[in-house]
């Protein structure tokens, strides 16, 4: 696929997922496209980490209400560093944002489906902490 196909066909997948592993291989490539993202004065705000134990994934999605891709065989926890950059800016939104993206594009590249959840981990019920 070149990259406008790519464009075209991610789109947000909130149905069952297939429980094959996604190859670790996979899962790297994935990783290394949202660090290649663009970062706000290059302060490289956002961390990734991928999760495909089980046993781990449950204990993520018993606190994650409500619930959503309970089924998928991986997630990847998207971090991020309050770095400001200059002139009290940060830029750390901008720069998650544009990693989530490329992570979505090459997920789509290579065949998965995909979903980007942060609504209600990251609002006021404070699920995400609950995560970390």
């Amino acid at each position: 696929m070149d990259i406008l196909e790519i464009i075209r066909n991610r789109h947000s997948y909130r149905g069952k997922y297939k429980s094959d592993k996604v190859p670790r291989e996979d899962l790297i490539s994935i990783l290394k496209a949202g660090l290649e993202a663009p970062s706000g004065c290059n302060m490289q705000t956002t961390s990734l980490i991928a999760v495909d134990d089980r046993a781990v994934l449950e204990r993520l999605h018993s606190v994650i209400e409500p619930p959503v891709g309970e089924t998928a065989p991986a997630i990847i926890c998207v971090l991020t560093k309050r770095i400001f950059a200059y002139r009290d800016r940060c830029f750390a939104v901008q720069d998650y944002s544009a990693a989530i993206e490329n992570m979505l594009l090459a997920i789509t590249a290579l065949g998965y489906e995909s979903c980007w959840y942060e609504g209600h981990i990251t609002d006021e019920d404070k699920i995400g902490d609950k995560m970390a």
